[in-house]
């Protein structure tokens, strides 16, 4: 028998966090270097639905956060 896990409400921490996260994301567009399509990302970071290029991680507007700084990682 499968039991539902209840829905659990994020604490005003939780929310807090997020929101500033969300608020540092910055969407941004260019042409892609595969077939010329105009594609968006997030903070310089892209992926075409068209012919499948991305450009490399290390190319961002941004550092990406190291596996210390991840809340899901599992210790």
């Amino acid at each position: 028998m499968t039991r539902k896990r209840p829905h659990s409400v994020p604490g005003p921490h939780t929310a807090a966090a997020a929101a500033a996260f969300l608020n540092a994301q910055e969407i941004t567009t260019t042409d892609c270097r595969g077939c010329g399509a105009e594609v968006s990302g997030v903070n310089g970071r892209y992926a075409c639905g068209v012919c499948g290029w991305t450009n490399h991680w290390s190319e961002g507007h941004n550092k990406l956060p190291g596996a210390e700084e991840d809340p899901d990682a599992r210790a």
